[in-house]
């Protein structure tokens, strides 16, 4: 079924009030919808994932292992980069109760409800911010970073997923995204980058850094190279990296 629609969405899509549609529907879906439909009237700088899908305790084993890397660390500071409406932020206060957890994300809407749910927790050691990038935080301010699933764009999972990304992502901006994230991130801070459509040993900065966890990732979808073409019948299983210089 879900091939049908993948072949059927090209025709839908040259007619006429079709984007009025597709808007109308997504605003009337739901929340994570709708936050889309609001997001993509006019597409901010920086955006990757306009989707915003999400869950509590997602990635359990992640978290668990970065916890587990992070005992001598405690209290820890922790960026939630890409934190779409909070789910992530307040699954990783349970892995770490003493942590300041930073959230921010692109969406402002997302960001609306992420301290709305805030402020009913009264955790004054979580902050929410809207931002497309880490340029506003300081230097080696975290002990480690989590970018899940934001290095993507779901209009290019498809069973047949385009040759090129860059008419959604680039990889130039991916590798200006983890210049950034490094540098915010503490020597020997934990940088881990789950479900991305590109792969950090492709940066130059990858040589700074040590990867300590590789697992098997299911539905992580194409994987595209420097040249933002796709790498036919290639994985990539590295999430957590360590900084070492």
């Amino acid at each position: 079924m879900r091939t049908f629609i993948s072949k059927l969405k090209p025709r839908l899509q040259k007619w006429p009030g079709y984007g009025l549609v597709r808007f109308i529907y997504r605003l009337l879906r739901g929340v994570e919808s709708r936050n889309t439909a609001l997001l993509l009237l006019r597409p901010p700088k920086g955006l990757y994932q306009p989707y915003g899908t999400t869950s509590f305790d997602r990635y359990p084993e992640t978290f668990q292992y970065v916890r587990d890397q992070l005992a001598d660390r405690q209290p820890a500071r922790i960026l939630s980069f890409g934190c779409s409406t909070g789910e992530e932020v307040f699954s990783l206060r349970r892995y770490f109760p003493e942590a300041t957890i930073v959230g921010l994300d692109i969406n402002p809407f997302n960001i609306g409800i992420c301290r709305i749910r805030c402020l009913r927790t009264r955790d004054e050691r979580i902050h929410f911010a809207v931002a497309n990038s880490t340029a506003g935080e300081a230097d080696a301010s975290f002990d480690a970073i989590f970018a899940m699933a934001v290095f993507r764009h779901g209009d290019l999972n498809t069973p047949s997923p385009p040759i090129r990304c860059d008419h959604r992502i680039r990889f130039a901006g991916f590798e200006q995204s983890m210049a950034d994230l490094a540098r915010v991130l503490k020597p020997s801070g934990l940088l881990v980058v789950q479900h991305a459509m590109f792969r950090f040993h492709d940066t130059r900065l990858a040589s700074r850094f040590e990867t300590l966890l590789t697992t098997k990732l299911d539905g992580n979808g194409p994987i595209y190279g420097r040249n933002d073409c796709l790498l036919a019948d290639v994985g990539y299983d590295d999430v957590v990296f360590r900084k070492i210089e």
